[in-house]
């Protein structure tokens, strides 16, 4: 038996919910699409159905019809739910994911920050939901036409083995590239630690990666974006902060040479950012740890300032 029949026929995820068909949410759906490994449902509203109706998602140059679904639907069960909304769309996403969930149902969430995956819990327990966050080259979305140049991987763990594996046995048949993580928290904080760095002083200055890096000034301010939230890590019970800290300013500065990240794409684009999940996270727990976060204050300002501008 050829490997692909074989990881066809260990494959027991047939049924599969995404939630947010921005530019992670193309990755993936347009994976499972092309290889027909699974029945796919796009969750939309009333007014994204419209939308996506009259507008094709274009992923890579090659235009998708996907198969949508609404919330009050109750013929559909999925064996995984993958959640790729902004941080803004969660609460409604939880909600309207509720008439597909078993519980057998397995979880991902790809969305940024700390904390989807706890409040995922709060509704669908803990057991059936896989920590996991997306690294590669930043999705670039210009209304519905999205371009990825498969630079990427899913990294995962935090499940039972054997759950873990029905979700890694469907992404090799999906071709969904990803990683199983044996330190998955302390990843999950290090990619906090990126995005709360570059996502945030990218937004707040207009520049790339690699611009930033050629000033100084700026190359402070990033690293000290992400000092503070490794304070935070150490608080949240990541005794490793130091290691994540000075991994995540090697990743910046000697591993990847350059990044349009997407809050920058956002404030250009002038749609909301992710600034409450980054900085207006490490500014509330800051407090609650009595851990003085300048820069983060700063930058939130900052951001929130050209965001109201944007109006």
């Amino acid at each position: 038996m050829k490997n692909t029949e074989k990881n066809q026929s260990m494959n027991k995820i047939k049924k599969v919910l995404l939630v947010g068909l921005g530019g992670l949410g193309c990755v993936c759906a347009s994976s499972i699409k092309d290889t027909n490994s699974a029945q796919l449902k796009i969750l939309v509203d009333e007014e994204r159905l419209k939308k996506y109706s009259k507008e094709k998602t274009v992923f890579n140059l090659k235009e998708y019809d996907f198969d949508y679904i609404l919330p009050d639907n109750k013929d559909y069960k999925a064996d995984l739910i993958i959640i790729a909304t902004k941080a803004s769309g969660l609460n409604e996403a939880i909600r309207n994911i509720k008439n597909f969930a078993t519980d057998k149902t397995l979880f991902i969430s790809l969305l940024n920050g700390i904390h989807s995956e706890k409040e995922l819990g709060k509704f669908y327990g803990k057991e059936n939901i896989s920590t996991c966050f997306f690294i590669g080259h930043s999705c670039i979305r210009e209304g519905r036409n999205i371009t990825q140049d498969g630079t990427y991987k899913l990294v995962i763990g935090g499940l039972k083995k054997e759950k873990l594996k029905e979700i890694t046995n469907f992404f090799d048949v999906s071709k969904i590239k990803y990683e199983v993580s044996q330190n998955i928290q302390e990843e999950y904080w290090k990619k906090f630690l990126i995005n709360v760095g570059i996502n945030q002083l990218s937004a707040a200055t207009g520049l790339t990666l690699k611009e930033i890096k050629k000033d100084k000034i700026l190359s402070e301010s990033l690293k000290k974006l992400m000092y503070e939230a490794s304070l935070i890590a150490e608080q949240e019970g990541i005794k490793s902060n130091k290691k994540i800290y000075e991994s995540a300013v090697n990743f910046l500065f000697k591993e990847i040479e350059d990044a349009t990240p997407s809050m920058l794409q956002d404030i250009k684009a002038k749609r909301k950012t992710e600034v409450e999940i980054f900085s207006g996270t490490i500014i509330q727990l800051g407090k609650k740890y009595n851990i003085n976060t300048p820069e983060n204050r700063k930058i939130y300002e900052e951001i929130k300032k050209i965001e109201r501008n944007d109006k």
